[in-house]
């Protein structure tokens, strides 16, 4: 039997719970007669199902008539790019080729039957989308994995204009919560300040249950204990499912908890350390050495003050690293993420 479980981080398992919660949110808002926001951002930490959403919006929106739905690469000249994506996607291009309509980009004019020549991207792009929005067409953007760089800010920039311009366009773009922050914090992208931002929550442990049970044909006991190893962390749930449904283990053993703990460590654990601050390490090192999880003694310990610690914290909470767990408490929020920093404090 194939194993329904996927290891692949961004594609679509055949197990999938689904995040119904953003869904509905982002998918209710683009389709109102005045949208809410033309744009989302969805974030989270790494392994959350921030693709795994972008994708099951893809798809919803790809099977709507009217719309158009396009992937850009950030490694791109994102604006060329969009103009040839819309070009070849969309139902416009059989009527341009009717006119003899052809393009090419870097330096070389673009001319349609009839009209003068082209002589840049965003001219072109305009022509296009006033087709498109002429058919009643809309356009859906998708970037994934988004962070700051020259392609990705001249591609917001002319973003916000077409959007001024009234024309049919929206945008959704996932990123790890940082990556966002530093997106938002240029001073000339301050229209990403406005856009909402949706949170991958963790999912429904009891969902995690119902499907370890059926899929694993295990008892409902086990389902659960196994249930909330996982944490409610997405690329734990399907980690966990994997291992065990391709050892056909029925209970949780110690052979595969340590299985568990390899594949988290070096997909998902060793990147989120490494690329922390030196002061979100220290408090995250101090908080595998306190016992009762309290701010107050994790403040004692690593001598730095309330205020900063303050801020640390709600870094680490909004990158999904950490939650609060009472008041003045915290925890981590992954799974076995302990006990690897434990082990990865003895290197450091």
């Amino acid at each position: 039997m194939n194993n329904p479980f996927s290891l692949t981080f961004g594609r679509e398992p055949k197990n999938l719970i689904n995040t119904y919660e953003q869904f509905d949110e982002i998918t209710g808002s683009f389709l109102m007669e005045n949208p809410v926001s033309n744009a989302y951002l969805i974030t989270g930490v790494r392994g959350s199902g921030k693709t795994v959403l972008l994708t099951s919006l893809q798809k919803y929106f790809d099977n709507l008539k009217d719309w158009v739905v396009l992937d850009l690469n950030t490694e791109t000249d994102m604006l060329e790019y969009l103009a040839s994506n819309i070009y070849e996607k969309s139902s416009i291009k059989f009527q341009l080729m009717k006119k003899e309509f052809s393009f090419s980009f870097k330096g070389v004019s673009v001319s349609i039957a009839g009209e003068k020549p082209i002589s840049n991207v965003v001219t072109l792009l305009e022509k296009l989308l006033d087709i498109t929005k002429k058919h009643k067409k809309k356009v859906l953007i998708c970037i994934d994995d988004i962070y700051s760089n020259p392609n990705v800010k001249a591609f917001v920039q002319q973003f916000q204009i077409l959007l001024r311009k009234d024309y049919p366009i929206f945008l959704l773009m996932t990123g790890l919560y940082e990556n966002v922050r530093n997106l938002q914090n240029e001073k000339s992208l301050t229209f990403l300040y406005r856009a909402p931002q949706v949170r991958m929550n963790t999912l429904s442990l009891i969902s995690i249950a119902e499907s370890f049970e059926k899929e694993l044909g295990v008892t409902k006991e086990e389902a659960v204990k196994m249930s909330k190893l996982t944490k409610g962390y997405a690329y734990a749930y399907q980690v966990l499912g994997y291992i065990l449904f391709d050892a056909k283990k029925k209970k949780l053993d110690e052979d595969a908890i340590n299985k568990f703990d390899v594949y988290l460590r070096e997909y998902v654990y060793e990147k989120i350390y490494f690329d922390m601050p030196t002061n979100e390490k220290t408090v995250i090192i101090a908080m595998v050495n306190s016992k009762e999880k309290k701010l107050s003694e994790i403040i004692k310990y690593t001598k730095i003050n309330r205020e900063k610690m303050s801020q640390y914290r709600d870094k680490l909470i909004k990158k999904g690293i950490i939650i609060s767990v009472g008041w003045g408490k915290i925890d981590f929020a992954l799974p076995r993420f302990r006990e690897y920093v434990m082990i990865q404090k003895e290197f450091d």
